[in-house]
């Protein structure tokens, strides 16, 4: 399936992915809207692996765990310094 993305593409995203993530900690699949966020951080649409056909992303669960590790690393609405989570 796909490989973990997010630890490494964290620090590429815009604050209101960011934000959202944080906010949906217990998401399992991507929407639409964030997928392209991470493409447009990857710089390739062709680097991520898995994305369905309605353009959604199912994550690993290393992924998962990393998104749940930002979410309690600090509250939503305050911002999460470069690398203050690790998974």
């Amino acid at each position: 399936m796909n490989r973990p993305i997010l630890e490494n593409l964290w620090n590429k995203l815009d604050p209101r992915t960011q934000e959202w993530m944080r906010a949906n900690p217990g998401t399992v699949i991507l929407p639409r809207s964030v997928t392209e966020a991470l493409v447009r951080a990857s710089g390739s649409p062709d680097s991520l692996e898995g994305v369905d056909r309605n353009g959604q992303l199912p994550l690993s669960p290393q992924d998962q765990t990393f998104i749940k590790s930002v979410a309690a690393a600090s509250p939503v609405g305050h911002p999460v310094p470069p690398g203050a989570a690790s998974a």
